[in-house]
């Protein structure tokens, strides 16, 4: 994989969706111009022998370098991390460590000081991409994952569940399902399309004509959002909240949807799952779901 290709906020981006897919919670990713000492940070829970949840905080920085990374600049992300009490601090980059930062790094992480110190190169975000091969399309990444299905994996489970909720024999079906199972099935129907034709995901531009009616676009820049996916988001909202979400502009092309209560964890899940399609980010918060553009859709 060529991890060169991305612009570093897109390698970021990518990072911040990877941790994401991986377990780790409230997470939130420090834009560019804002990074204070980490690029993205978040909680992670691990369950004991007694059943109970331990919380690690953790740091995650990303280097879309060229070449490797050096012991001086490790060391300034451990001095940040440490005075802030992170528990973990992991490297994210498309290359290696220098020798001297490999020593360094197993010399801090004997001492058993905080934070530990985890570091993926090229090599292991590659893997961490077969793992999630939808990912490494969206960001225009070959993955070597041999089967294309394998991609809408999470997403067709989430329009099998709607379909299965459109039983007639449940009554009247509610319009949010059908909005719901068209918008999904259009979602996952385009990009396997996509995937066929071109082998790549191509995202569309959200026009005036794409727009739900019972969204209120007033003041929001959707244009380079991507039809397909944005459209399967809203609805999905839509449906789980049983009303339109509301949505302000955030900075640059940034959406920022309100949430009416927390999601659970199937919700964010689900929202992941779809992200996974889309040409965005998607950061959950407690109070609100805040959208970055990655690739402009054409």
């Amino acid at each position: 994989m060529n991890l060169l290709s991305l612009s570093p906020e897109q390698f970021e981006s990518m990072a911040f969706d990877i941790v994401t897919m991986l377990g780790l919670r409230n997470t939130v990713w420090r834009t560019p111009g804002s990074d204070v000492g980490r690029d993205i940070e978040g909680d992670y829970f691990i369950s004991d022998l007694s059943g109970q949840y331990q919380r690690q905080k953790w740091y995650v920085e990303c280097k879309r370098y060229t070449g490797s990374v050096d012991w001086p600049t490790v060391w300034n992300k451990i001095s940040y991390a440490e005075a802030q009490s992170a528990d973990m601090l992991l490297f994210v980059t498309s290359s290696s460590l220098t020798p001297q930062a490999v020593d360094q790094v197993r010399i801090w992480n004997e001492s058993r000081k905080k934070p530990t110190i985890r570091f993926w190169g090229a090599v292991e975000v590659a893997a961490k991409l077969n793992l999630y091969p939808e990912l490494a399309r969206k960001y225009g990444l070959k993955s070597e994952v041999a089967s294309k299905l394998d991609i809408f994996y999470p997403s067709i489970l989430l329009l099998i569940k709607t379909s299965n909720a459109l039983s007639p024999d449940t009554g009247p079906i509610p319009e949010i399902k059908l909005w719901l199972a068209h918008s999904v099935s259009e979602l996952v129907s385009t990009r396997m399309s996509d995937v066929k034709v071109l082998d790549e995901f191509y995202f569309r531009t959200h026009n005036t004509e794409d727009q739900f009616e019972w969204i209120d676009y007033s003041g929001l820049c959707v244009k380079y959002y991507d039809r397909f996916s944005i459209r399967a988001l809203f609805a999905y909202l839509l449906f789980i909240f049983k009303g339109a979400p509301v949505i302000t502009q955030g900075q640059k092309l940034d959406l920022v949807i309100e949430l009416p209560r927390a999601l659970i964890e199937s919700e964010e899940n689900h929202i992941q799952a779809l992200s996974g399609l889309s040409n965005f980010s998607a950061q959950l918060g407690a109070e609100n779901i805040s959208l970055s553009v990655i690739k402009k859709a054409v």
